[in-house]
């Protein structure tokens, strides 16, 4: 009867088993699926650009070239960026960003590598993306505040702490020869709890980026083992040497709900709770952890631009196949000629196409009113700077050398900080003269000039 028992047990056992490894192999299935039919198609989801932008000011790497506020505001660049993403992780998405708004001046897309190698293993591009997913949580944006200088001010009287575990070592010891030391034993444990509870309050800044940085070690480790052209000796030091914080970080209780009732709702945990409480153990873990990963951010950054440069070479990818038309531009070596022929705005429908070729001289474009003269110079801004970020323009062939580009298209006047239209125009010029001085190229792009005085000034200053 007994062996009869235990049979049905493990049947049992065995039919879950396959029943769950089915349900998951459904939910994967139904995922990727999902996935091929979103390529080449916009997001329909909510842009966060305070999360978004937050890698891109922390990042130490220098670029050719950072677009000004101006720019950015004259080429709507949020809804440009918002149409052109195409990521499946969200250190993917901030990456791009960064890419973006600071460009490199590279003549050749350092992603080519990465971006033909998926173009003909469809197999791989999937399962890559699938993988993407674990860094799609909105809580992945904070994995580049680990970056930030001095995560975690230590309190002077830390060192306090360690007296504070020696007394209660040392009552506890006594406590078999000496009962009153158990009574006397409460006031270092209660202080030891407060400490450790007070200490709630740091480990909750962490409580979305330390996980976030697990899975980012896991999605790094699979995507360098993924294939041999995916490999990156970089990377794989960068792992290894973050192996440390994937196991000092289980000494912190992370847990998505905040303070102490969220710790003390799990009555499961609450005697480990209560031992870490009083030996300080996620005190001394924290702290620990922190100084550690600030000595090796480098290896952090590492591995955020390694996820991004192979999550934005598929997203160039299937920008590239959707139904916008676009072309690989072609970066030359320092000149004076730009060619463009059938350039248009990616976010007007029906958009009429132009060509434009400048040898030399600059460019003055004149028409009536609504005749397209602004969205033009728009749609020439919009992919000089997508050539050399994303290296895909909308139009059928774009040739120019790197350049630096500059903006006064839409100039607003300040109020509150007491600046005039006019001076907000003569402070945008003025950067541009200073640009001018700089041994590298740059494109100007101008929309009436000084339009904010009177004609025969305006003229004069131009």
């Amino acid at each position: 009867m007994l062996f009869y028992l235990v049979f049905l047990a493990i049947g049992a056992t065995l039919v879950g088993a396959i029943l769950v490894r089915i349900q998951t192999q459904k939910k994967i299935k139904k995922i990727k699926e999902e996935l091929k039919r979103q390529w080449g198609k916009p997001k329909a989801d909510e842009f966060d650009f305070d999360r978004i932008k937050k890698y891109a000011t922390i990042s130490s790497e220098n670029s050719f070239h950072q677009l000004t506020e101006q720019t950015l505001e004259d080429i709507d660049f949020q809804k440009v960026f918002a149409f052109a993403d195409r990521t499946t992780s969200k250190v993917g998405q901030q990456v791009l960003y960064k890419r973006m708004t600071q460009q490199r001046n590279d003549l050749i897309n350092p992603l080519n590598r990465f971006i033909n190698f998926f173009n003909t293993h469809e197999k791989i591009c999937d399962d890559v993306q699938f993988k993407m997913l674990s860094l799609g949580s909105q809580d992945a944006y904070y994995i580049s505040s680990l970056l930030n200088k001095n995560l975690l001010a230590r309190p002077k009287w830390l060192w306090a702490l360690a007296i504070s575990l020696l007394v209660t070592f040392s009552l506890v010891v006594l406590s078999f020869k000496y009962p009153i030391c158990i009574v006397l034993l409460l006031a270092p444990l209660t202080l030891n709890m407060l400490v450790h509870y007070w200490n709630k309050g740091n480990t909750y800044q962490f409580i979305r980026s330390f996980p976030q940085l697990n899975a980012l070690i896991e999605a790094c480790d699979y995507l360098s083992q993924c294939h041999d052209e995916l490999a990156n000796e970089s990377v794989k030091k960068s792992i290894a040497e973050l192996q440390s914080f994937k196991r000092k970080s289980v000494l912190i209780a992370l847990s998505n709900k905040s303070g102490i009732e969220g710790e003390l709702s799990q009555f499961g945990n609450y005697l480990l709770e209560l031992v870490k409480s009083f030996l300080l153990i996620e005190v001394w873990g924290l702290f620990w952890i922190v100084k550690e990963l600030e000595s090796k951010q480098s290896h952090i950054e590492v591995l955020i631009e390694y996820v991004g440069d192979i999550d934005m070479a598929i997203s160039i990818l299937s920008l590239r196949a959707g139904e916008s038309k676009t072309c690989e531009p072609q970066l030359v070596n320092k000149s004076k000629t730009i060619t463009i022929k059938g350039a248009y705005h990616p976010l007007i429908e029906h958009c009429v196409s132009n060509d434009i070729h400048i040898d030399g001289k600059s460019v003055l474009i004149t028409g009536s009113n609504m005749s397209g003269k602004s969205t033009f110079l728009r749609t020439f801004l919009i992919n000089s700077i997508l050539a050399q970020t994303i290296y895909t323009c909308f139009a059928d062939e774009f040739i120019s050398p790197p350049l630096r580009q500059f903006s006064s298209l839409r100039i607003d006047d300040n109020l509150f900080q007491g600046k005039s239209y006019y001076f907000q125009e003569v402070s945008t010029i003025a950067t541009f003269l200073e640009a001018s001085e700089t041994p590298y190229q740059n494109l100007f792009v101008l929309d009436e000039v000084f339009k904010g005085t009177n004609t025969i000034e305006r003229i004069a200053s131009a």
